[in-house]
């Protein structure tokens, strides 16, 4: 969480008192005086990445001259931390980018004319502090420190048909479907918010709609540009994967400071708890009725939950060690899958497979944390994961964590502010790390009956309905238009 007041480790009144360690429940695992599990073995089994961190660390400190001279020994540093063999990414900071989408559309039909309808999302403003309008209320009265963007959307525009059309920052003010732009070939252009139901308004956030009309045998392309400023960040104040350069990280929950969960009826007004806990979520186009997306009821996930439990003290509700125990299950036990099914696995069959994509991971997740009550729900975007050369439609998570009530009382933070929402990509190793690489597009809203989600999931509308819809082919690329521009320097990931 950005620029909140320094977190207190030890309360002022606590006596210094030495108490013994009980007996590891796994290897190099003890339980501390405050009841919590404890790695003792952690850096031993991670020596080399932690070199490597010390080593970038140094590097930043060092003069521009330095640096110059380090580089012209080593080459590239970028390239150096993401060869595959030491199993690093490398994040800027800040980036400011335009990621283009291009999207090619054919029509195959000889004798028929055919349209495709698609739904392209208007990218929103993200804060650090989603969940709250500010951040913390202080009861003595002290001012708060203003809430960071951590995505700032600048600039939309749309091109198609040598027009280049921009749309309105949050589709602001609208354009109905009776108002719609029509390009020289017949192509038609709105954004018409969501203020109605049906193929003519936006479901569940602001968009733009795109029909594209084609005559038989005709194709074209069109663009879809998104400015951007981007920062990354991190909720986390207790991981070895992060810089402390990374804004957050002196302030970030911890195990120290995290709050139970009975908590969150007391975070936020309940609103997340109400929302996204249901026990099963989202089976909508699914073969199976019955197969839900997220599961907190399948037996394969109440035994992982079970697996993490067993590595917690007993009695444990640290929600914050709870919920990293379930990340640190997923990554440790499910496999990427670079051919996933369609529609993707629900998350108890990618723990039965032991593979999955970004959707399927974070379905595992999302499922393991229903089993506890856990709020966590679905973010949708666009990542590079190549120093922005290459682009991916990607899917993640976001959580509700609370801090516990004796950290928010000694800070004189009012109760119901005292939480922090925070992003989890499982798939890439970022607990509770928002990188400058992962442009947003849509972030899950409360309801109770998929529809926002699904919307989302089917952004597409052919003419044609037949199997397969083989009339229309449709394909989408990214790319960056112009300059990148980078700032606050770099820190790696270990994937």
């Amino acid at each position: 969480m950005k620029q909140r007041i320094e977190l207190q480790l030890e309360r002022n009144d606590r006596v210094n008192t030495y108490k013994m360690t009980t007996a590891p429940k796994r290897r190099g695992y003890v339980q501390t005086d405050r009841g919590r599990s404890k790695n003792i073995l952690k850096g031993g089994r991670n020596r080399f990445r932690t070199l490597v961190m010390l080593g970038l660390v140094a590097f930043i400190m060092l003069s521009p001259q330095a640096r110059e001279h380090v580089l012209s020994e080593v080459g590239d540093l970028k390239e150096f931390l993401e060869n595959p063999t030491l199993g690093y990414m490398v994040y800027d900071v800040d980036a400011d980018y335009t990621l283009n989408r291009i999207v090619s559309v054919s029509n195959v039909d000889v004798n028929s004319a055919e349209y495709l309808l698609e739904t392209l999302p208007i990218s929103p403003d993200i804060m650090a502090l989603e969940g709250q309008t500010s951040t913390f209320v202080y009861t003595d009265g002290t001012t708060p420190v203003p809430n960071q963007v951590i995505q700032d959307v600048m600039n939309i525009d749309l091109v198609i048909d040598g027009q280049t059309i921009n749309i309105p920052l949050d589709g602001i003010p609208p354009r109905m479907v009776a108002d719609k732009i029509v390009t020289p070939s017949g192509h038609e252009v709105w954004w018409p918010g969501t203020s109605g139901t049906g193929n003519n308004f936006c479901i569940g956030g602001p968009c733009v709609k795109v029909k594209v009309n084609l005559g038989p045998s005709e194709s074209t392309t069109f663009e879809y540009q998104t400015t951007i400023q981007t920062k990354s960040y991190t909720w986390d104040g207790d991981s070895d994967n992060i810089l402390p350069t990374v804004p957050g990280f002196t302030t970030g929950i911890t195990s120290e400071s995290s709050g139970t969960f009975a908590d969150f009826a007391n975070r936020g007004d309940g609103v997340r708890e109400n929302s996204f806990t249901a026990t099963k979520w989202y089976n909508k186009n699914r073969i199976d009725q019955y197969d839900y997306a997220i599961d907190g009821a399948a037996a394969n996930v109440i035994s992982a939950v079970a697996s993490v439990e067993s590595n917690l003290p007993d009695g444990n509700d640290n929600v914050y060690d709870f919920v990293r125990g379930a990340f640190d299950y997923i990554r440790d036990n499910i496999e990427y899958d670079d051919n996933a099914p369609s529609p993707s696995r629900s998350g108890p069959s990618c723990l039965g497979a032991g593979i999955g994509d970004c959707d399927e991971q974070t379905n595992a997740f999302l499922s393991m944390l229903r089993v506890r009550g856990v709020p966590g729900w679905y973010v949708f975007g666009v990542l590079s994961s190549k120093s922005f050369t290459e682009w991916e439609a990607h899917a993640w998570g976001y959580i509700q964590l609370p801090m516990s009530d004796e950290w928010c009382e000694e800070n004189n933070i009012e109760l119901n502010t005292c939480f922090v929402e925070a992003s989890v990509d499982v798939t890439n190793n970022k607990w509770l790390l928002h990188t400058s690489s992962a442009l947003i597009d849509w972030i899950e809203k409360p309801d109770s009956t998929g529809t926002y989600i699904n919307a989302f999931y089917r952004p597409l509308l052919f003419s044609d309905i037949d199997e397969d819809n083989v009339d229309i082919v449709r394909d989408r690329t990214f790319d960056t238009v112009g300059a990148i521009n980078y700032g606050g320097g770099k820190f790696p990931v270990y994937q």
